[in-house]
């Protein structure tokens, strides 16, 4: 009888090694394929309105990996720009949008648009602050790093009063006796 348990084991134990070295083989392979065809590629999601109504979904894209989170985030942004891909999706953007300078730095970035973003509309209509939102969001889903956005037009706070910085006034040179 012992011999029996014994064969029962040894069989149980080959097919434990022998699963094992299955899984470790499936993972070599996987890693491989990873190494060898992953060709820079990341996904992103992003988020539009739908085509008729504002409810908004994700849009998956597969885009070029650049390595700097600043060069990452402005093709995400150009890639908004540009629009969706799916026909249940509308602009979030009007098409002349333009991003004119971005700064990422100790998790907050900076966004600047051109004008078009605040008087050229979109298919749909969102106010500025829900369009804001949904940047925000499609940029804080992709870049977990980014804790915070600023964004500005023209280098101005949208709904802020306007502020300039005006030269200096001239001042006469005073004659010393």
């Amino acid at each position: 009888m012992t011999s029996h348990n014994s064969l029962k084991q040894r069989v149980k134990s080959g097919a434990t090694i022998v699963s094992g070295a299955f899984l470790l083989l499936s993972l070599v392979v996987s890693l491989s394929a990873f190494a060898l065809f992953n060709d820079g590629q990341v996904d992103r999601v992003l988020f539009f309105p739908g085509a008729r109504t504002a409810r908004v979904s994700g849009e998956l894209r597969s885009l070029p990996a650049l390595g700097d989170t600043r060069d990452d985030l402005r093709l995400l942004l150009n890639e908004v720009i540009l629009g969706p891909a799916e026909i249940q999706h509308g602009r979030l953007v009007p098409r002349g949008t333009q991003v004119r300078s971005l700064i990422v730095n100790d998790g907050i970035a900076f966004v600047n648009f051109n004008e078009v973003i605040l008087f050229e509309a979109p298919d749909q209509q969102l106010a500025l602050e829900e369009v804001f939102d949904v940047l925000r969001r499609t940029i804080r889903y992709n870049f977990r790093s980014i804790e915070r956005v600023v964004f500005t037009v023209n280098g101005q706070l949208p709904s802020q009063p306007f502020f300039q910085i005006s030269p200096p006034p001239e001042v006469e040179p005073v004659e010393t006796p």
